[in-house]
This record gives structure tokens, sequence and C-alpha cells, in this order.
């Protein structure tokens, strides 16, 4: 794995991952034009990664886990999960400097590099083309999509959308002035429903892979939730770890007081 160190870097301010972003933006467009990933059935492992939160100390801690999905047999390979100190505080724009450390650390324990990672943030759906989906795949030199669950920039009519798998509508960076769109507008990515009943997730590019193949790995890695299933289970199992710590936690107090 080759890592961009200042970019997994959490003691800046948020002036300086600023820079960061606009310094790096221009460097990843050039380059997406590379993709190493053209079409879904090149991707025969994806890690999904998340974070979950707690308080301690008067300190917040995160813990991240990593799942590697085999796309293929429908099944975990494998999970990893590190916990830290977080010392980044969340502002909109900036999830990467607070997140992107970490998870880096969690797919780092996997021993191998998956084909592709999904992160529970957006990609080029950002104010600088830089949200953490780009952040984490170039930093890793690794395939990222970012599979948010709430919208941010752009334009979309997903509260409109019916609910049924596979549905989408695009995300636009400006209003369309009519039904041919103007070149000038920017295609962003997708809301997306993944299954029946759900509502959409917000599907867009990270890092070196088409936005065509992020949204059909997403819809052949559903079974049922409504995110794609190594993401779902990062955001679960991190939960888990979480509340088994926390336990811990209770059961040492209270025994101490008792």
């Amino acid at each position: 794995m080759i890592f961009k160190d200042e970019l997994l870097r959490n003691d800046l301010s948020i002036e300086e991952a600023k820079l960061l972003q606009l310094k790096y933006n221009q460097i990843v467009e050039d380059e997406q034009d590379n993709s190493f990933i053209k079409n879904v059935e090149e991707i025969k492992t994806v890690v999904g990664v998340d974070i979950s939160y707690y308080k301690s100390g008067g300190k917040e801690f995160g813990v991240a886990c990593a799942v590697a999905w085999n796309v293929e047999e429908q099944i975990v390979e494998k999970k990893t999960f590190v916990q830290d100190i977080i010392n980044f505080s969340y502002k909109p724009g900036f999830l990467g400097f607070r997140e992107c450390n970490l998870l880096v650390k969690s797919i780092s324990k996997l021993s191998y590099n998956p084909d592709l990672i999904m992160c529970d943030g957006h990609g080029i759906v950002h104010p600088r083309n830089f949200g953490e989906a780009v952040q984490l795949g170039y930093s890793l030199n690794i395939p990222c999509i970012g599979v948010a669950k709430n919208p941010y920039i752009g334009f979309s009519k997903w509260k409109r959308m019916e609910r049924y798998k596979s549905n989408s509508t695009p995300i636009w960076a400006m209003k369309p002035k009519s039904k041919t769109t103007s070149p000038q507008n920017d295609l962003l990515g997708y809301a997306v429903c993944l299954n029946d009943e759900s509502k959409p997730v917000f599907i867009s590019v990270g890092y070196k892979i088409t936005l065509d193949t992020a949204v059909a790995i997403c819809l052949a890695t559903s079974l049922g939730h409504r995110q794609p299933e190594p993401l779902f289970l990062a955001d679960h199992l991190s939960r888990g770890e979480v509340h088994k710590f926390l336990s811990k936690l209770k059961q040492e107090y209270d025994f101490k007081v008792t």
C-alpha cells in the first residue's frame, strides 16, 4: 500500500485541511481517466469500512471496522478492528481528516489489497471534489467509492423517487435548466435505491473507478439492507465493538463502586 501521509494527518486546522484538498483535487482528477476498474467483473473483493464513536474520560474514540467481502460467493473473507483517539472534530466537508487515518489502519490489518473500497461518505460530491472516498482511495492508491446515507451538495430529485431496487436519479452539480442538460453541468453521482422499499443512498466516484461501475457493484453487493452488505456489516460490527467495550467499562466501574 502507498500512503500519502499528509492526507492521513488528523492534527490539522480546517484551513490547512482545505489547502490540502485544493492541492490534491486536480491531481486526482487528472488520474481518473486512467481508472483501475472499468467494469464490475474485475471486482473480486470489496472492503467496506466504517467507524463508530464513543466518549470516555473527556476524549472521543473511534472504532474502525474493515470487512472484506467476496463478491462471487457473497461471504465475508475477513474483518478487522482498530481503535484510537479521534483528534479531528466533525465538520462537513472534512470527514476524511477525521476518519482516514483510522480507516487506513483497519484496511492495512487485512494483509492484502482489496480490488475496491466502499466508505460511508461522499466522493466527488463535495465542494472541492475531494470527499472522504477520494481522500481514502488516493491515500492508498486503491479504487474507492462513496456510498453516503445523506445528500450533500448538488441537485437531485431523490425525494420523488419510487423505492424499488435499481431505481436511480442523477446528482448534478447545478440545477438543470432544461431537459437537455448543459455540457457545463457536471454529473456528480447517483441517488440509488439498492433494495425495494429502501431509502436511496448517494453514490459517487472516489478514486479510479467509473461511476457506472460504482453503481453496479453497489447493486451486486446488496442483500436486503439499505447499504451494500460490506458497508452495512462494517457499520453493524463497529457499533457492536463499541457496545461491548462500553459494557465492559460499566461492569468495571460497577465492580469498583460496590
